[in-house]
């Protein structure tokens, strides 16, 4: 462990940089790396040699079965001049969590970063802990909570769509801590609509309003500004992610993979 830095984030997370920058990412063993990842929900990979073609997927697949989609494992999340959903622009992102409609949800998103926006130019991608925001509510709105359901709706115009119903806490299926399993609505390109039970009807935009400002709350939100290179590890099953917007032709290319 003498070739690698560790340092906390802020709120929580854990950042390993190489102290040799390209040092190869083998010197991580993915033991440690797994018991990092469930401890600290976030875990940055940073100085290291950049993962090349099917080096990434290679590495992603030491923790378990890759999800594979209509297009393969590897999805590029970068701008298309005719893109067809938000995630392929530079526009907001929404809070979700990974395969809600694929109906395989997986534990661990791997991102690779191959080129930054650079300071300044937004694109972070948020990582809110749904355990920390649940400590903070009350048990009275804890309780409101567990009789709420949404029902979520888009278009498979893309990798993903369909309808599913999910409640909005759920149980995490290795460690059984309760979890929020929430998706924001999207009026992007390829909307995600949702209809909301357990609230009356004329609550629920104050809901949502509730919820962004919840989700995007200091205490439980981790903010990832890019640098090219980085390797960022998430626990799928307690967090949920978004991102910023970010400058008209900043490059900003990510790879991601799913992991079972």
């Amino acid at each position: 462990m003498t070739d690698l830095l560790l340092a906390q984030l802020e709120p929580f997370g854990l950042v390993l940089t190489a102290a040799h920058c390209g040092t190869d990412l083998k010197v991580v063993s993915q033991s440690n790396l797994a018991t990092w990842i469930d401890e600290h929900r976030v875990v940055v990979l940073r100085g290291f040699a950049a993962l090349q073609g099917n080096e990434f997927p290679e590495f992603c697949a030491q923790f378990g079965d890759i999800l594979e989609w209509d297009f393969g494992a590897v999805n590029s999340l970068q701008v298309q001049t005719d893109a067809r959903n938000y995630l392929y622009t530079n526009r907001t992102v929404p809070f979700h969590w990974d395969g809600a409609f694929a109906g395989r949800v997986p534990h661990y998103i791997f991102f690779h970063c191959d080129h930054a926006p650079g300071k300044g130019s937004g694109g972070e991608t948020l990582f809110s802990d749904t355990v920390r925001l649940l400590a903070k509510t009350t048990s009275v709105q804890h309780e409101l909570w567990r009789q709420v359901h949404i029902k979520y709706t888009t278009e498979k115009i893309m990798h993903y769509g369909g309808t599913f119903t999910s409640a909005l806490i759920c149980e995490h299926p290795t460690t059984g801590q309760e979890v929020l399993r929430f998706a924001e609505p999207v009026a992007d390109l390829n909307p995600v609509l949702l209809e909301i039970a357990g609230i009356p009807r004329e609550g629920h935009e104050s809901f949502l309003q509730d919820m962004h400002v919840r989700l995007n709350d200091d205490a439980v939100c981790y903010r990832h500004e890019w640098q090219p290179g980085d390797v960022v590890i998430a626990d799928n099953f307690v967090l949920l992610h978004g991102r910023t917007a970010f400058v008209d032709g900043a490059p900003r290319s990510i790879r991601r993979v799913n992991i079972l």
